[in-house]
């Protein structure tokens, strides 16, 4: 009787370390799932666009000359002026496209920057009351306005939203990453897509 009872004991604990392993690889798989959506979130890009206007005939490009005003972040920095204009240019051509001096699109880009705080809370337990620690850093966000306007009409035909976390060290990497994603949002709006 008593190697019965040991033999469910060993069973018992053998269908608990079964358990737990399981829940280990669960929580495991839902933290990498989580850290794979954070970063894929890192950037958003949204565009809106006049859809009876046939966006497919657009096919070469200008840039506004743009006035920028004080208080406005690119006046402050020509070189962030100059990095989303050589991206957007770059982007343009290797999608097909040229500059032209008489183009059928003109471009303006804009760029709005707010201030915000990144919290993390990184308490452990039920109640959250187990070590750990509450980690707030101040962060600025960042987003940069593309509106194409068509040179027939004057109208604003398409405007692209590409938004997130400013980090300075990775500004080229950032600029270059969201105009690519903007421009490819761009193509797809071309062939009707959204």
């Amino acid at each position: 009787m008593r190697f019965t009872n040991l033999e469910n004991f060993c069973r018992n604990e053998r269908s608990i370390e079964h358990y737990m392993k399981t829940v280990r690889t669960l929580i495991t798989s839902s933290l990498l799932l989580l850290v794979c959506a954070v970063g894929a979130l890192a950037q958003t890009v949204q565009t809106d666009y006049d859809h009876n206007f046939n966006l497919s005939k657009l096919k070469s490009y200008a840039f506004a000359q743009q006035v920028r005003k004080q208080g406005d972040p690119l006046a402050a920095s020509p070189i962030n002026d100059r990095r989303i204009h050589d991206a957007l240019d770059s982007q343009l051509r290797a999608n097909g496209m040229a500059d032209s001096s008489q183009p059928d699109f003109v471009i303006s880009y804009f760029v709005t920057t707010k201030k915000n705080l990144d919290i993390q809370d990184n308490r452990l337990g039920f109640f959250q009351r187990m070590g750990g620690s509450i980690n707030v850093n101040q962060i600025t966000e960042g987003t940069i306005v593309v509106v194409f306007v068509d040179s027939v009409s004057n109208q604003e035909v398409w405007r692209g939203y590409v938004s997130g976390t400013i980090n300075p060290k990775d500004l080229d990497k950032d600029v270059n990453k969201g105009i690519t994603k903007l421009v490819q949002k761009f193509k797809k709006n071309q062939e009707g897509k959204k």
